[in-house]
């Protein structure tokens, strides 16, 4: 594993080896997304770092980045194809007939404990995360649509995991969900999501995130090209349009968050690095959502 962080990155949350094992996993990725030309750029968090931090913020313990449904399927065959296998694990979430909610990257040989799955017989290896970068059709209607199924999706698969919640109507929205069959409605919902994928539209969105429908839209032309800039030693993508992108994700981005919402957001307890994590039985994939 090489040492790609910078010194001078703080580490007063004690994150600073797994972020170095995480930016590994994203130097290998860039890599490969440059040798076969598949377009991708950080988002989030991680766009929010490369801004405002020059690499990982201190506190976060994951990467994530954007692809279009059609930079990602073409990642998809060309992993399966060259992918090194002996390394990396492509995992897919709601996978249903080439669709997807989102994908990890895992690295074989490791743990890293998330406690909504950690009971699962599924890969649980270090990772960063892939999101899809959706067509957002102009009108409002079709976008509620998209976005009511959307998150349809997403609560269909937070009961699925048995996700708890404090808040009685997300108790029993949850509740209602987990009666339902592991699998109901999740092929046609995400076909919605997928629904204006050759719509001539001016925006993308994120609705299979964290993000709700007033910050979850972004303008096309803040995603028409990639850059690249510093993060810690290396260099990734980032969409051209950063700075405007992070402003309506976000809206004062380089105000720092509170304690409680930093460890809110946090997503591992434990991680490790080791041969004993195999993962042989990886069951449940096909449940996850």
């Amino acid at each position: 594993m090489n040492d790609l962080m910078r010194n001078e990155t703080p580490d007063d949350w004690g994150l600073k080896t797994l972020q170095n094992v995480i930016l590994n996993i994203a130097f290998d990725f860039d890599a490969f997304c440059q040798e076969y030309d598949i377009p991708y750029c950080l988002m989030g968090g991680s766009a929010l770092g490369a801004k405002r931090h020059g690499g990982f913020i201190p506190w976060d313990d994951d990467l994530d980045v954007f692809m279009t449904p059609d930079a990602y399927e073409k990642f998809r065959n060309c992993f399966n194809s060259y992918g090194h296998h002996d390394k990396y694990y492509l995992q897919e979430l709601g996978a249903t007939k080439g669709l997807i909610t989102t994908a990890k990257i895992r690295l074989n040989n490791s743990y890293f404990e998330e406690e909504i799955l950690k009971r699962w017989h599924i890969h649980q290896g270090v990772f960063i995360d892939i999101f899809i970068l959706h067509n957002c059709p102009n009108q409002k209607l079709f976008r509620w649509w998209q976005y009511i199924w959307a998150k349809y999706v997403i609560v269909k698969g937070l009961a699925n995991k048995e996700y708890h919640r404090h808040g009685a109507l997300t108790y029993y929205l949850l509740k209602c969900m987990k009666v339902l069959p592991k699998r109901f409605l999740l092929h046609f919902g995400l076909k919605q999501v997928y629904a204006f994928r050759n719509w001539e539209t001016n925006y993308y969105c994120n609705f299979l995130g964290k993000a709700k429908i007033k910050n979850g839209v972004y303008k096309h032309a803040h995603f028409s090209s990639t850059k690249r800039v510093s993060f810690e030693t290396i260099e990734l993508n980032v969409a051209i349009g950063l700075e405007d992108f992070l402003k309506e994700r976000f809206g004062d981005y380089m105000k720092l968050p509170s304690v409680e919402r930093i460890r809110y957001e946090q997503h591992a307890s434990t991680w490790a690095l080791g041969e004993e994590y195999q993962y042989t039985d990886k069951s449940d994939e096909k449940f996850l959502i």
